[in-house]
């Protein structure tokens, strides 16, 4: 993952989605700004939340569609909580694995990959090729555990 260019940068960005075939909206825009800004993952709720106050007739199920794209373009990483939800930040450089706090649903970004070995190994048994990997980790932080 990671971002091909800083999401500040409106003719970037808006070059990126014409490349993808894709326009970029107020919506998509709004979104990433409100991803942007924050400092953490935020609910689906609370981003629509911020997006309405950037452009108050945007609805929920256009936010949803937003982020859909958004994390296909990698632009936009997704977390799944334990009660099923998700949260939602810009994807951040390079390659990572959330850890998620089942107390305070915080997240912490783990840098090593333990899957590359594991990948190469159930390649070699499945004669499966392994293009890519999603691991998400369930604990108690630091401050939780306190």
């Amino acid at each position: 993952m990671g971002k091909l260019f800083s999401i500040s940068n409106y003719n970037e960005i808006k070059e990126f989605f014409h490349k993808k075939g894709l326009k970029c909206t107020p919506q998509r825009q709004a979104v990433l700004k409100v991803l942007q800004e924050s400092k953490s993952y935020l609910s689906i709720n609370k981003i629509h939340k911020n997006v309405k106050e950037l452009l108050p007739e945007t609805g929920l199920a256009t936010v949803y569609r937003s982020l859909e794209t958004l994390v296909e373009l990698n632009l936009v990483v997704k977390v799944h909580l334990e009660d099923g939800c998700h949260s939602y930040a810009i994807a951040p450089e390079g390659h990572r694995h959330p850890i998620v706090c089942t107390d305070c649903n915080s997240v912490i970004e783990y840098t090593e990959c333990p899957m590359e070995d594991l990948s190469k190994q159930i390649s070699e048994q499945t004669g499966v090729q392994i293009n890519t990997h999603f691991l998400q980790l369930f604990g108690k932080c630091k401050e939780c555990q306190a």
